[in-house]
């Protein structure tokens, strides 16, 4: 079954309130129809009067993001977070992702998905700094969700990679951080028991260099973090997996040859991988899914499709079900 079919359907069983600031962007407007109709969420879409002229499609609630009413809920979030006073906190509304993202911690959505007409760092600055954050909260991360034509590989050709779009030089901590949470992801959202395999230019002692010696401390911590997780490193993508090759280079380990998980040493090779499966193997990227925000915000491509963001769509859905049971 696609990766697209098994997200939609799961989504369907308890489709989430998620809102869509982007509503000037075509794409956006289609892409909610497409949801609605599928049912994989319950869209809310952001559209000024003139915006939303001619586009009045049944069941679908609209919210204008110049209505008084709208504005002044989301000021007071801003005010009452930043401790900033009300009228600043007006003038920051005059931004729809700013009242986005305040929208969405006062229970307005259970979910955001944007990213079509702006960038990530502009999708996720005004959520991450309305974000209380407390000693002990989970970094946030992001993963990709892949399937590629040739089944062999990973769970039916379905795989996650990450960190592929946020953390560009994790330290050793932080990638044990990064591999326990895309690790969850492949597990809560695509329902695989995941395999983690921490990669690298080394398998298993290959090559010294101090990014190597970052897998490793990786590896240690990581196992000490989550001592329930199928995980080992460091090892080369091909040993990932290849069964052969796994098992001529990292002979006996759990991961080599099987890996559905690639965690990546950085961005830069996290970030060229994904890019090169997608356009060179034929496979299908969703994501950047984010992990760690509650309630979940996901991002996207700026060259998206409408079938891209009602993935995205999807997997916000089935997100925000886990975050409402945790």
């Amino acid at each position: 079954m696609a990766i697209s079919t098994i997200l939609r359907q799961k989504a369907g069983l308890s489709p989430a309130r998620v809102l869509l600031p982007e509503g000037s962007d075509p794409r956006m407007k289609d892409a909610a129809v497409k949801a609605l109709e599928l049912g994989v969420c319950r869209p809310i879409i952001m559209l000024t009067a003139g915006e939303g002229e001619n586009f009045s499609p049944g069941g679908m609630e609209i919210v204008d993001p110049c209505s008084p009413e709208i504005k002044n809920r989301g000021a007071s979030v801003w005010a009452a977070r930043k401790n900033i006073r009300i009228s600043y906190a007006l003038l920051l509304m005059e931004n729809r992702l700013n009242l986005a993202a305040a929208l969405l911690l006062d229970s307005f959505a259970e979910s955001m998905v944007a990213g079509a007409a702006h960038s990530t760092a502009d999708v996720l600055r005004p959520v991450l700094e309305l974000r209380k954050l407390y000693p002990g909260i989970a970094p946030v991360v992001s993963c990709f969700i892949i399937e590629v034509p040739d089944k062999s590989f990973g769970e039916n050709g379905i795989m996650v990679f990450a960190d592929c779009g946020m953390n560009p030089d994790p330290s050793d901590a932080m990638l044990a951080q990064i591999a326990g949470a895309a690790a969850n992801a492949a597990r809560d959202i695509l329902g695989l028991k995941p395999r983690v395999a921490l990669l690298s230019f080394s398998s298993k002692g290959s090559a010294e260099h101090p990014s190597v010696l970052k897998v490793r401390r990786a590896l240690k911590i990581a196992r000490q973090k989550f001592p329930d997780l199928v995980i080992d490193g460091e090892l080369q993508a091909d040993t990932a997996l290849i069964p052969w090759i796994g098992e001529k280079k990292a002979p006996g380990s759990p991961v080599a040859g099987r890996a559905n998980v690639l965690v990546f040493p950085d961005l830069n090779s996290g970030n060229i991988a994904y890019k090169l499966v997608e356009r060179l193997a034929g496979g299908k990227a969703i994501g950047p899914v984010v992990l760690g925000l509650n309630p979940p915000v996901n991002d996207l491509s700026r060259g998206c499709s409408v079938e891209d963001i009602v993935d995205m769509c999807a997997v916000a859905s089935i997100q925000a079900g886990l975050v409402s049971r945790n």
